[in-house]
């Protein structure tokens, strides 16, 4: 069990003992309810980006209307009088509680439900998920006042230590795709309030300054899947010239189907913002393809490159070369940044190395079909690098 105190106060605190379910009954734990709960308030945790998170989530309610409850164990805790959680059971009717995604990042989200709305609350449990969610409040305090970006993103609120984001489905907001045209507009709108150029070498230093003190992995394949995506991503980078100035913004950082909700006119709702920051342009489109390309639909490497391209197409400021460019500064990106999260991690998971392996072919494939160029790469190179053979 993880690190509860911030959440429930310590053990010596006086309180109330109260019985949770803990979920899935067998396995990595991820979810707490109360047992007083017959609905599952826990899984509003859990974004409904794909279908089969769908299905579970109305069989677990359908279930929860029969007084019967998905797979778990129950266990019993005790409750501070003085604690965050005594605090929301007193301001709020419904509480459901997700564990987290194990790694230095992690928090635990407690979905809360009351006269005051609905909101998800972030408690962190180290000093890594403190600072993201201090993180997070500065961003949407800011992007509040933009005319444009106000109407995407989710109010917020302290409750001690704890951030509260809205729920936005409660206006009407549902997890479904986006059409590519709306990826672009939220993609415009941020890089055209914070756009910069930074030279490469420089982003380079940024993205790698921690390798020298990373300690390789304890699990021999997780460490050789490590070193392989940093190889790949070292020859992506070395194969440009340091000076290559690159066009960046400030970006969500996390743009995932799962992070991104559709209102009834189809514009976007935006939530998990602690990942903002700095990143080369079209961080944003090219992550919202390729996270759920590899994560959900478990899309091979060739695949992913074509329909990067085809969405690339679709942004009049990306030559050939950018795209192709671009996306591998993603890719070689999001190595450089995981890779130094899964090295300080104990429990790795199957996604991560479906992320590490396709990331590497990714890029390995981008060294093998710059795009054809002649004024930068050369005659007879392959003119698209999403489909050349």
């Amino acid at each position: 069990m993880i690190n509860l105190v911030p959440l429930f106060g310590p053990r010596s605190a006086t309180g109330q003992t109260t019985a949770f379910r803990l979920f899935p009954r067998r396995g990595a734990e991820r979810w707490m309810l109360e047992t007083r709960f017959r609905r599952p308030w826990h899984l509003e945790t859990w974004p409904q980006a794909n279908r089969r998170a769908k299905v579970i989530y109305r069989a677990a309610r359908l279930l929860g209307d029969l007084g019967l409850n998905l797979p778990s164990r129950r266990i019993t805790l005790s409750i501070g009088n003085d604690s965050l959680y005594a605090q929301l059971r007193g301001r709020f009717d419904a509480l459901g509680i997700f564990l987290g995604t194990p790694g230095p990042n992690r928090k635990v989200v407690v979905f809360a439900r009351g006269r005051e709305g609905a909101w998800f609350i972030k408690v962190p449990i180290g000093e890594t998920s403190a600072a993201l969610a201090q993180t997070e409040a500065s961003v949407l305090d800011t992007l509040a006042g933009d005319p444009n970006l106000s109407p995407l993103v989710p109010r917020c609120l302290w409750i001690d230590e704890a951030l509260a984001i809205e729920d936005v489905r409660a206006a009407g907001a549902i997890f479904a795709p986006l059409d590519p045209g709306e990826v672009l507009r939220v993609h415009a709108l941020l890089f055209a309030r914070s756009r910069s150029d930074i030279p490469l070498a420089d982003l380079v230093r940024r993205w790698t300054a921690s390798e020298a003190e990373a300690t390789p992995h304890g699990h021999p394949g997780t460490a050789r899947a490590i070193a392989a995506a940093r190889a790949a991503a070292r020859s992506f980078l070395g194969s440009l010239a340091p000076d290559t100035a690159v066009e960046c913004y400030e970006a969500h950082g996390d743009f995932t189907r799962w992070n991104v909700l559709r209102a009834a006119d189809g514009s976007a709702r935006i939530i998990d913002w602690e990942l903002f920051g700095v990143r080369p342009k079209f961080f944003d489109p090219f992550h919202y393809l390729v996270s759920q390309a590899i994560l959900v639909d478990r899309l091979p490497a060739p695949a992913i490159l074509e329909r990067a391209e085809r969405l690339a197409e679709g942004a009049d400021s990306l030559d050939i070369y950018s795209r192709w460019l671009y996306f591998g500064l993603y890719v070689a990106g999001q190595v450089c940044y995981y890779s130094g999260i899964y090295e300080r991690q104990t429990e790795f998971y199957a996604q991560a190395f479906w992320q590490l392996e396709t990331w590497t072919e990714l890029l390995e494939m981008l060294c093998a079909r710059p795009p054809g160029d002649a004024n930068r790469l050369g005659p007879g190179a392959p003119k698209n690098f999403g489909n050349a053979q």
